[in-house]
């Protein structure tokens, strides 16, 4: 009997050693990975189980995988983080209709890929924007160059310098959206330094 009582003591601390490996700030940033692969932000009556169901694949794989903890990882601000929501979203939708209107165009699709430097050092930053970017319909992250934070974004219909800044603003507004919503404060202290400098030197 007390032996049977220690395995099963044992099994549930280890259970919970396993639980507390669970990151849920990564298990939601998984989830919403999971949630685009599968298409779950349609409106429909599965979307809730792709969104519960997710969560759950990216619980099971940390505790089978455990990964060491993202430092100093996500501050997370609601109304911030609406309106990264409410702006992703939009951008989506606007983009689609221009892909689509690109693609039935007489002649040639035209496309660009344009260097865009990050105003801040995050790792955790940088592949928040590179994942949120590729979302966006007609824009791929072809290469990401870490050591001086550069995302390489293949975007179609650019093909005029105007194209290119106006490509390069888009992602750097969304990287801005990103850090104001989940960044740290030291994040958010070093985008503002890079947009006053840049802004200085127009």
């Amino acid at each position: 009997m007390n032996d049977l009582k220690a395995r099963k003591n044992q099994g549930l601390r280890a259970l919970r050693r396993r639980l507390g490996k669970v990151q849920i700030p990564v298990a939601l940033g998984m989830t919403l990975v999971w949630m685009l692969l599968f298409k779950g932000f349609e409106p429909r009556p599965e979307s809730l189980g792709i969104a519960v169901l997710g969560f759950l694949v990216s619980a099971v794989i940390m505790m089978v995988f455990p990964m060491p903890p993202i430092v100093p990882g996500f501050r997370f601000r609601p109304v911030q983080c609406l309106r990264l929501f409410c702006h992703v979203l939009g951008k989506m939708v606007v983009a689609s209709f221009q892909v689509t209107a690109q693609v039935f165009r007489p002649g040639p699709v035209r496309s660009s890929v344009v260097a865009v430097p990050m105003r801040t050092d995050s790792d955790l930053m940088l592949v928040c924007t590179a994942i949120t970017a590729s979302a966006i319909p007609g824009s791929v992250i072809v290469e990401v160059s870490q050591p001086e934070y550069v995302l390489y974004v293949h975007m179609l219909g650019v093909e005029s310098e105007a194209g290119v800044q106006e490509s390069k603003q888009v992602i750097l507004t969304l990287e801005e959206r990103i850090v104001r919503a989940l960044g740290t404060r030291e994040n958010v202290a070093d985008l503002e330094a890079a947009s006053a400098a840049v802004e200085e030197n127009a």
